[in-house]
């Protein structure tokens, strides 16, 4: 005679340890770049010295921080949102 199988406890779980440990990893350094990227921008925009604004130069260079900060987390976005893969 089998055992019967109740139905609201799952028959099996099995975790991929490797892909969560991943998925850990890649949050992690994708977590610092924007720490990063954001302190980077932060510090070009400061501005230095006598002057009241950054020069142009920091500006484009804070800019670009920004920029690659917003592509990460748009990616990022990308990724965890299923109605854009397909």
């Amino acid at each position: 005679m089998t055992q019967p199988t109740n139905w609201l406890m799952p028959l099996a779980i099995s975790i991929d340890w490797w892909a969560l440990l991943q998925v850990a990893v890649v949050t992690v350094v994708a977590s610092a770049a924007i720490a990063t990227l954001m302190s980077l921008a932060n510090w070009f925009f400061t501005p230095r010295g006598e002057a009241d604004k950054p020069s142009r130069p920091r500006e484009v260079a804070g800019s670009i921080m920004i920029g690659l900060t917003a592509l990460i987390v748009l990616y990022g976005l990308y990724l965890l949102i299923p109605y854009f893969h397909h």
